[in-house]
C-alpha cells in the first residue's frame, strides 16, 4: 500500500473511523461548552455509545467498501480521487418577483427562514408596485429585518444554552445521589438479589438517645468541722493552751 493512502484504501479509515471521531469531537466540545473541563469515565461511557451508534451504521460500511473500490470492485475509483477536475457550477434558478408574490401568504414568522422568505416576499412586492429606484423604505425594512434576526438568533442560542445547562445539572445531580453502598456478601449473588438489594435504601442511623437515671442523687451535705486536738496531751476537744493537764504557774 502506497505511503499517506490509508484514507482512500482502507475503508475503516474512509468513513467509519472518521464519523466516530466527528460524532464524539462534537459531543465532547458540546460539554465543553457547558463549562465541563474534565470528561471522566463515566461522561466517556455516555457519550461513546452514541458516537458509535452514529458511526457504525450499515450504510456508513456499504459506503466506506464502496468508496475504497473494494465492494463492488472499482479500482478507477480511488485512482480518480487524485485527479483534480474542475466542475461549472450550476446556476440557480431565477424566481420572477410575480411568482414569488403569488406563493407568498402572509403569516407571522416564527424562525428565521420564514422571516427571509417573508421580507423578501414583501420586497418583491414593492419593486412588482413600484418602478421607481429603490426608496428609504427598502433601507427601512432592510434595518427591520437585521433586527429581527439579530433578536432571533439570541432568543434560539439562550434557549439551546438552557436547555443543555439543565440537563448537565440533572446528570450532576444523579451522580451525587448514585449510591455508593456496599454489599455485604460471602457467597455470590445473582442478578435479582443485587438488584434487589441496590434498591433497597439505605438505613439510617439514629444517634444513641441519653438514658435517663431511674433514681436522683442524694444531696451533698456540709462537710462536718473536726475537733480540735491538743497538743499537750492528745486529747480531742480543746486546745494545748486550754488543756486541764497543763502546769499552773
Amino acid at each position: 500500500m502506497p505511503a499517506h493512502s490509508s484514507h482512500l484504501l482502507q475503508p475503516l479509515d474512509i468513513g467509519c473511523f472518521a464519523v466516530l471521531k466527528r460524532s464524539y469531537g462534537q459531543l465532547v466540545e458540546k460539554k465543553m461548552r457547558l463549562g465541563v473541563n474534565h470528561i471522566d469515565k463515566l461522561d466517556f461511557l455516555e457519550a461513546y455509545p452514541v458516537a458509535r451508534l452514529e458511526a457504525f451504521k450499515s450504510e456508513t460500511i456499504q459506503n466506506s467498501f464502496t468508496a475504497a473500490g473494494l465492494v463492488p470492485l472499482y479500482p478507477d475509483r480511488v485512482l480518480s480521487k487524485l485527479n483534480i477536475q474542475l466542475r461549472t457550477p450550476t446556476p440557480p434558478s431565477i424566481i420572477t418577483p410575480s411568482s414569488r408574490g403569488s406563493e407568498w401568504e402572509p403569516k407571522t414568522p416564527t424562525n428565521h427562514i420564514q422571516l427571509l422568505k417573508q421580507a423578501s416576499s414583501i420586497k418583491a412586492l414593492l419593486r412588482q408596485r413600484s418602478r421607481s429606484p429603490p426608496s428609504p423604505l427598502n433601507s427601512a425594512i432592510n434595518q427591520v429585518l437585521k433586527a429581527c434576526q439579530m433578536t432571533m438568533q439570541s432568543a434560539a442560542i439562550l434557549e439551546k444554552e438552557v436547555h443543555d445547562l439543565r440537563s448537565e445539572n440533572e446528570k450532576k445531580k444523579q451522580k451525587k445521589t448514585r449510591s455508593r453502598k456496599q454489599i455485604p456478601a460471602t457467597e455470590g449473588l445473582s442478578v435479582q438479589e443485587a438488584t434487589a438489594l441496590i434498591v433497597q435504601p439505605e438505613e439510617v442511623i439514629e444517634p444513641p438517645r441519653p438514658q435517663v437515671r431511674a433514681h436522683r442523687e442524694a444531696p451533698l451535705l456540709p462537710r462536718t468541722r473536726a475537733l480540735p486536738k491538743c497538743g499537750a496531751c492528745g486529747n480531742q476537744g480543746h486546745r494545748r493552751d486550754a488543756c486541764p493537764d497543763r502546769p499552773r504557774i
